[in-house]
């Protein structure tokens, strides 16, 4: 029998371990961009397995299978009653925490957001501008039975509901146009506007008039009005906003809340370091 030079053993060793370390490697990877699409996904909106499997391009079984991954590392949390998907607040809270160390804007948003939330007995939330999106940083649930929630975490297009408008329109006025040619102004509702001129003449009207509101632009049946937080360089990033369902939040009731809703912003836009220039 025709015996192997050691050397060549070795080398075939060799290239098999590296072959092996690169195929575990490259299933790694495939791992953690599965796993990152699907907290994208959930970042969206409450989802069933079904509807994660289908967005993020996958079988149900091994969208299962790193749910249960994910839920058992607290990244995801499972609804027990309607068996959806969403993200956990132990995850969520890296959100808070960092923006926490950056500037404390969620603790420095926690006393007016709960002055609002007791006053109006609605959901109450912060958003702040992320690139053509807008992300959900703090939230007080409504406790009444009837209400929607946005989620900590989770992500809306700009030109969707009234924060995102609002965020839109007091973004500097030579970076608007731009904004508008990059977003896809896409349709969540038959009220959502996808129209650019029509948009940015609502965007003008909103920074005119220092406030916004949408009735159903991204739920059907939801009510919000949003006001802007200044920080201290007189930029707008931040948007403080009252929401809840149609039948309780007419535009009349939801109106008569501006005045406590633009108090709070103040007070938010003071502790972040803004003054009202009054020359």
């Amino acid at each position: 029998m025709k015996r192997r030079h050691p050397v060549t053993v070795l080398y075939r060793s060799n290239k098999q371990n590296q072959l092996s370390l690169a195929k575990d490697e490259a299933g790694g990877v495939r791992a953690v961009e599965r796993a990152a699409d699907i907290l994208t996904s959930l970042g969206k909106a409450e989802r069933s397995l079904s509807e994660i499997s289908k967005d993020v391009g996958l079988n149900k079984t091994t969208v299962f299978r790193m749910l249960v991954s994910l839920e058992r590392k607290g990244f995801v949390l499972k609804d027990i009653n309607t068996g959806k998907y969403s993200l956990d607040w132990r995850l969520l809270g890296l959100f808070s925490n960092m923006l926490t160390r950056s500037q404390g804007l969620v603790n420095n948003a926690y006393p007016s957001m709960e002055r609002l939330w007791k006053h109006t007995g609605e959901t109450i939330t912060l958003y702040v501008r992320k690139g053509f999106d807008r992300l959900c940083v703090a939230e007080l649930p409504s406790s009444q039975p009837l209400k929607y929630t946005a989620g900590i975490g989770v992500t809306v297009p700009l030109h969707a509901g009234s924060p995102g408008k609002l965020l839109l329109a007091f973004m500097p006025e030579e970076e608007i146009s731009g904004a508008l040619e990059k977003i896809e102004l896409f349709r969540l509702t038959k009220k959502t506007i996808t129209n650019r001129e029509a948009l940015l003449e609502e965007l003008m009207l909103i920074r005119e008039q220092g406030w916004s509101t949408s009735f159903g632009e991204r739920i059907d049946g939801v009510s919000s009005l949003s006001v802007p937080v200044f920080n201290r360089e007189r930029k707008v990033e931040v948007s403080l906003n009252i929401l809840g369902p149609f039948v309780r939040l007419g535009e009349k009731c939801l109106m008569g809340y501006l005045d406590i809703l633009q108090e709070a912003a103040i007070n938010l836009s003071n502790r972040l370091g803004y003054y009202e220039n009054k020359d």
